[in-house]
């Protein structure tokens, strides 16, 4: 396997974001490649340019990692960061504005910088001169896992907010029972039938609710 590092130290040049290529129909996954080596962060964009992705963003600077990411939005961040603790608050700063998975490229390949990474919040880690045999897996896997967990944490979101309702629209029940005489299921029927009359949501009817029989309690919904 040919390692990417074409063998020279690049200058540290910082390299800004470059225009997007024409539209297609199936637009090409996008990437931003972060490393303080000029030779192998073009040849890690040239890599995934051949694995279909469109590198949208280049940097030398690990600090400006940040940035580009929310700037550009892309599908993957190749950020390699220097032995020891400097540019892990870089890397912190990418993984914790959860926008797109982060593989990590790192000299320093030992068990204490394993756990920083992984502790960040990266979703791969490799050589600081990876092989195109062993990049392109990292990446797929880290995307596939970034949308996985994505995926999960949209459904416990929404989760919480479908208990949260139904806490409200619970209370709000009680509360027309005990002042309007109401049964439990003329109850619920007033308030659905009250969401729909205003085109507001049961939670936002229970709130309302809630905020006429006792004050007290008010939450805000939507």
């Amino acid at each position: 396997m040919n390692a990417l590092r074409p063998g020279r130290p690049g200058s540290g040049t910082p390299v800004h974001p470059v225009a997007k290529s024409p539209a297609t129909e199936q637009p090409a996954r996008t990437a931003v490649v972060v490393d303080r080596d000029d030779a192998v962060r073009a040849a890690v964009a040239s890599a995934l340019t051949r694995f279909g992705f469109e590198v949208t963003g280049q940097s030398a600077d690990p600090a400006e990692a940040g940035a580009l990411t929310r700037g550009l939005r892309p599908d993957i961040v190749v950020l390699a960061i220097a032995p020891g603790r400097d540019d892990e608050p870089a890397l912190a700063e990418v993984t914790a504005d959860r926008i797109a998975p982060v593989v990590v490229l790192s000299d320093d390949v030992g068990p204490e910088q394993l756990a920083a990474v992984r502790d960040a919040g990266a979703h791969g880690f490799l050589p600081a001169f990876p092989s195109r045999a062993t990049l392109l897996p990292a990446v797929e896997l880290a995307v596939a896992r970034f949308a996985e967990s994505a995926r999960l944490a949209a459904e416990v979101e929404a989760a919480q907010r479908r208990l949260e309702t139904r806490k409200l629209i619970d209370r709000a029940k009680g509360l027309l029972m005990t002042h309007r005489g109401l049964t439990e299921p003329d109850a619920f029927r007033w308030i659905q039938r009250t969401a729909m009359d205003r085109r507001k949501s049961s939670a936002a009817v229970a709130a309302q609710v809630i905020a006429e029989f006792d004050p007290s309690e008010v939450r805000t919904a939507s």
